[in-house]
């Protein structure tokens, strides 16, 4: 009903209808001569009525906007709610991996102490918890040869932990960025480990690969490598194309021990999913285990 009167009952028409009551009104009154008073009353009652009818519209509309401004703000208090309790779980989340994180930092220095500035985890560097895993295989597997695509805290991490269990092995990063490179170096130098990890400048250069072309790291940087034992990808960003890890394997397979063990970071990023699986397919002989880490890695090994 309230839709009816207030598609009917429209400013518009209104004023056609006061307008033709009082024509109608005056032209009564002339009419039959009943003087000026009937006549003007009978006109007012029609400005009368006019008035009523836009009052009631009025009312109407105001009625709506206020159902409608109801039903707006259930429907904002409901998202409210919902982006409450996104921010509660993501907070949680964030202080428990924190801790985590807070944990096997302490661990690392307890087992590797620094004499020199730490240096920074997580974001784009390595978060702890896969540090330890890296300084784990060091100790365990004992490797001659690492390669690490990509340079920064892990490759300090794991000069340290060659120094500091006596390994004999060395360690080669490859990086695409001659800047952060000469950082990594700096760091190791400030350390004492420069004698065991070597970075090497390795500007990127085009592969063609499986009918697709690749963006990875200059093969003058990596090709007098030989029987790699642990090979570490984290490199190069995935800001350097679609699968910009993917060569890695394809690449240097050729080059690992028999023994080889290989770890791919960045596993919660769908495009390093995608790596892992094109890996899996290719190379049949190997097998993996994903490590639930704050980024999570998964682990190759020959089967």
């Amino acid at each position: 009903m309230s839709r009816l009167i207030r598609r009917l009952v429209r400013v518009e028409t209104v004023a056609v209808l006061v307008v033709a009551w009082l024509a109608g009104a005056l032209g009564l009154g002339l009419a039959t001569g009943a003087g000026a008073v009937p006549t003007v009353a009978l006109m007012a009652l029609g400005l009368l009525l006019g008035g009523v009818l836009l009052l009631i519209r009025h009312n109407l509309e105001l009625a709506s906007r206020i159902g409608n401004l109801s039903s707006k703000s259930e429907l904002t208090l409901e998202t409210v709610r919902r982006l409450g309790a996104r921010v509660e779980r993501e907070v949680k989340n964030e202080i428990k991996q924190t801790f985590r994180q807070l944990e096997a930092l302490q661990n690392l220095t307890a087992v590797l102490p620094l004499n020199d500035v730490l240096p920074a985890t997580r974001g784009w560097a390595a978060s702890p918890d896969l540090l330890m895993v890296l300084v784990d295989l060091v100790v365990s597997e004992r490797p001659s040869l690492v390669v690490e695509c990509g340079s920064g805290a892990s490759t300090l991490w794991l000069a340290l932990a060659m120094r500091r269990f006596e390994v004999d092995g060395r360690i080669v990063a490859l990086d695409h960025d001659p800047i952060f490179g000469a950082k990594t170096r700096d760091l190791l130098a400030r350390h004492g480990v420069s004698d065991l990890a070597e970075v090497r400048d390795a500007p990127l250069e085009s592969f063609s690969l499986d009918g697709e072309t690749y963006s990875w790291y200059a093969r003058r940087a990596w090709e007098d490598l030989k029987a790699i034992d642990l090979l570490f990808v984290d490199g190069p960003p995935a800001t350097t194309g679609h699968r910009a890890r993917y060569p890695a394997l394809p690449l240097l397979s050729g080059l690992l021990s028999p023994a080889a063990t290989a770890v791919l970071d960045d596993l919660v990023v769908p495009d390093m999913q995608e790596v892992l699986r094109l890996w899996l397919d290719a190379y049949p002989d190997f097998g993996s285990e994903v490590f639930p880490l704050e980024k999570q890695a998964a682990v190759l090994r020959r089967s």
